[in-house]
């Protein structure tokens, strides 16, 4: 099969677009991607000071590569939160090919020496709701300290559909209203959020870490096996398999035509460490606290 724009012979065919590419070609159409994607939905300028939350997964490795690429000033930053082997090696290599840093940040830093697996243990909540609350806490916290004022994350089209396809089929109306690939600062506590690989998909950006040479961990977190978001992803790969370009359309109407508002609230700051929040203690905060309270520290 040959590429569409050169007699050379294709290393991939995206069937939502019905087009074979080149190696060559294939990077053109990805990177431009990108920044279209960036155009679109307003993201970020090239005067911004981008942090890239780095998982040592394909995703975020390939968001802070293309970023770097395309003359972003960005640097990444990885958080050990202790649910998976800290990708170093990965991480060094990453840091190699790009112009800026790669930060790395110890939960245990946080709650006194303790993993997110451990603290879930003493809190009795999910390891993943434990694990949400403080990486949001400490990806906005470092970039506010650090002097970024947007923070990239690496979801791709899949991650959106099937987080997307579960929220509707359970009416989650909050989780609706800020589905978005871009969250706004509306908050002096906040950064821009963006999500630039929000409209390439998983096998996209697979194979474009394979044809960079994109080190990334091939290591999963071990509590996202039983997630529920998997099974919507499994279902809507299917109905992809049978009518391709479903996912693009499915999130770029929803994002066009959504009639769902964040709900208006009053944002006050934590009265202890400052961060936005709408309770008088924030979630982290309150975190902390019971697990000085549970080991009598």
């Amino acid at each position: 099969m040959k590429c569409k724009k050169c007699s050379s012979t294709s290393v991939i065919k995206l069937r939502q677009h019905n087009v074979s590419y080149c190696e060559y070609h294939f990077n053109e159409y990805f990177e431009k991607r990108v920044e279209k994607t960036i155009i679109k939905y307003g993201m970020c300028k090239p005067e911004d000071r981008i942090l890239v939350a780095v998982s040592g997964g394909k995703d975020s490795s390939v968001l802070l590569y293309v970023l770097d690429k395309m003359g972003y000033r960005v640097d990444g930053v990885f958080v050990d939160t202790g649910t998976v082997t800290p990708p170093h090696e990965e991480l060094k290599q990453l840091q190699d090919l790009i112009r800026g840093q790669v930060y790395y940040l110890d939960i245990r830093d946080y709650f006194l020496g303790l993993t997110i697996p451990e603290v879930s243990k003493i809190l009795r909540r999910s390891t993943c709701s434990v694990c949400g609350t403080a990486r949001r806490y400490i990806l906005n916290r470092y970039a506010l300290i650090a002097g970024y004022n947007v923070l990239a994350m690496g979801h791709n089209l899949d991650d959106e559909c099937a987080v997307l396809l579960g929220n509707v089929l359970n009416w989650h109306i909050g989780y609706l209203s800020r589905q978005k690939p871009v969250l706004h600062k509306t908050h002096p506590g906040f950064v821009k959020k963006i999500k630039p690989l929000v409209l390439l998909t998983e096998r996209e950006i697979y194979a474009y870490a394979l044809l960079n040479h994109i080190p990334c961990s091939k290591e999963n977190c071990p509590f996202s096996k039983n997630a529920s978001s998997l099974r919507y992803k499994s279902g809507i790969n299917e109905v992809e398999r049978y009518h391709p370009g479903t996912k693009l359309r499915f999130y770029t109407e929803f994002v066009k035509k959504s009639p769902f508002e964040p709900e208006k609230v009053t944002i006050k700051s934590c009265s202890v460490c400052g961060y936005p929040t709408t309770e008088d203690i924030c979630a982290f905060c309150r975190m902390k606290a019971r697990v000085k309270n549970a080991l009598g520290k």
